[in-house]
C-alpha cells in the first residue's frame, strides 16, 4: 500500500470562483495529493444511542488516524442532519413499519464527528435526503457550512444540486459531483424546487455529461459519486454497468458507487476506474466487510495509484481489517472484480495498466 502524501493547506472554491486564474495555494508546483473515498455513512437508527452514549466522534475514532492523513476524504451522507419533525408524506407508512422503507434523519450535533473524522466534502444525492422536506435539507447544507464541510447534490434548486464541490490542495483542483438513481417521489430537485440531483429520468445523463464535461475542463481530476444499484446485492446490476462506462467516456477520472450497503467490484478502464459499492462504511450492517478506496494524484486527469484498504464494521464502528479478515476483503474483492481482469494484490494495490 502507498505511502500517503498527507493533508496540507488548501481552499474549498465555489463553483465558478478561482478557475482560470492564478492558483489560491502557495506553492503552484504539482504535488501528490491523496483522496480517500468511503461508502454509506449512517449516522442514524441504532447508530444513535450509541452516539448518544459516547458522543458524535465515536463512530471515527478508529479509522480518525487514517483519514486525517490525507489530502482530501469524500463520502455519500445518508440522512439529513435535522431536529425537524415533518417527514416526507411520499414514503408509506405502511412501508415504513414494515421495514421496506425507511425515513432517516441525524441530529445536527452528530455531524461535528464528520470534521473530527477528517472529512472533506460529502455527496448528497441519495434516498434519503429529502426524507424531511426542505427544511431538512437546509439544516443539513447550514450545518455542512458551519464546519466547512463541501458538498454536492443537493441544493435549493437543480443548478445548486448539480454544483460540484471543489476542493484545492497542492496546487491541484478535485471536483466532487454526485448524484442518485434512487429518486423517492418529490425528492429531485428542479428549477424552483429544492431536493436532489438525478442520475436518470428526462434530459439527467444529458445534464451529468455537461457537468462532467465543464467540471473537467475547470478542475484536474472529476470523481462522482453515484447512488445506484440495488440493496444487498454483490455484483452490479445492468443498468450500472452501462452507465459507469459512460460516466467515463465524458470525462469523470472515478466513479464510487454506494447504495447497495455491500461490496461490489472494481472495474479499471483505460487507466480509470470504477468502484460499484464500497459497502457501508458507518453502520451497525449486516455486511460487516467494508473498504477504504485511496487515490494518488500527481497530475491533471491521471491516477498515480489506486488501492482499497479493507475494514470491518463492530459495532458501526469502521476498524482496519488485520490477518485473516484483511484477506479474506482482499479475496472477496477480487472474486467481485474478477469479470473485468482487475488485478489487487495482496497490499490491496489495483493495477491501472499502462
Amino acid at each position: 500500500m502507498r505511502a500517503f502524501a498527507g493533508r496540507s493547506g488548501g481552499a474549498i472554491l465555489r463553483w465558478g470562483e478561482g478557475f482560470n486564474t492564478t492558483k489560491l495555494t502557495m506553492d503552484n508546483s504539482l504535488q501528490t495529493i491523496t483522496l480517500l473515498a468511503v461508502g454509506d455513512i449512517m449516522l442514524v437508527m441504532g447508530m444513535n444511542a450509541l452516539i448518544r452514549q459516547h458522543g458524535a466522534n465515536h463512530p471515527f475514532h478508529h479509522v480518525r488516524p487514517l483519514l486525517t492523513r490525507a489530502d482530501i476524504v469524500i463520502g455519500n451522507l445518508e440522512a439529513p442532519f435535522t431536529t425537524h419533525t415533518a417527514p416526507t408524506p411520499y414514503k408509506r407508512a405502511e412501508s415504513v413499519k414494515a421495514r421496506r422503507d425507511y425515513i432517516l434523519r441525524a441530529h445536527p450535533s452528530t455531524a461535528e464527528g464528520l470534521k473530527y473524522a477528517g472529512f472533506t466534502a460529502v455527496g448528497l444525492a441519495n434516498n434519503h435526503m429529502m426524507d424531511y422536506q426542505a427544511q431538512g435539507l437546509l439544516d443539513t447544507l447550514a450545518t455542512l457550512d458551519r464546519l466547512g464541510i463541501a458538498y454536492s447534490g443537493a441544493g435549493r434548486n437543480l443548478t445548486e444540486a448539480r454544483r460540484p464541490a471543489v476542493i484545492e490542495r497542492k496546487g491541484l483542483r478535485v471536483a466532487l459531483l454526485s448524484y442518485s438513481c434512487i429518486l423517492p417521489i418529490g425528492s429531485v430537485a428542479t428549477d424552483n424546487r429544492m431536493g436532489i440531483a438525478p442520475a436518470r429520468g428526462f434530459g439527467a445523463e444529458e445534464a451529468m455529461r455537461e457537468d462532467i464535461a465543464r467540471a473537467r475542463r475547470e478542475t484536474d481530476f472529476v470523481i462522482l459519486s453515484i447512488h445506484w444499484g440495488e440493496q444487498l446485492k454483490c455484483y452490479p446490476n445492468n443498468f450500472q454497468r452501462r452507465l459507469g462506462l459512460k460516466l467515463l467516456e465524458w470525462g469523470a477520472d472515478a466513479v464510487v458507487g454506494h447504495h447497495p450497503h455491500a461490496l461490489q467490484g472494481i472495474q479499471v478502464e483505460a487507466g480509470k476506474l470504477i468502484a460499484y459499492s464500497l459497502g457501508d462504511f458507518v453502520n451497525l450492517s449486516s455486511h460487516k466487510e467494508t473498504a477504504i478506496l485511496q487515490m494518488a494524484i500527481s497530475r491533471p486527469h491521471q491516477l498515480e495509484s489506486a488501492c482499497i484498504i479493507p475494514h470491518v464494521l463492530w459495532q458501526g464502528q469502521p476498524r482496519q481489517a488485520e490477518g485473516r479478515m484483511w484477506r479474506n476483503i482482499i479475496a472477496r474483492m477480487r472474486t467481485l472484480s474478477a469479470e473485468w481482469g482487475t488485478q489487487i494484490d495482496e497490499f490491496g494495490n489495483i493495477g491501472l495498466g499502462g
